[in-house]
């Protein structure tokens, strides 16, 4: 089950990298994705993250209990998506 819903997460994600071009303010929807530069982020790294997400979002990602560091990836994901 949890490895499904990983998956399926992970079909349905929107990747963005840091600050870039960023997307028009809510126009995404589910998952968001960021990474820094193409590279991974570290952990410990979550502030960096945080402002990669805003900018990917346009200026403001949804937070959560839920935002959590992909050890696999080296992604920070943000499940609420963009605000």
């Amino acid at each position: 089950m949890a490895l499904a819903l990983s998956v399926m997460l992970a079909q349905a994600a929107c990747v963005g990298t840091a600050p870039t071009a960023p997307a028009a303010q809510g126009s995404v929807r589910g998952p968001v994705r960021v990474t820094n530069n193409g590279q991974p982020f570290q952990m410990w790294e979550g502030a960096l993250a945080r402002k990669a997400a805003d900018a990917a979002c346009g200026g403001a990602v949804r937070v959560s209990i839920y935002d959590r560091f992909d050890r696999a990836t080296g992604e920070w994901v943000y499940p609420e998506g963009c605000a």
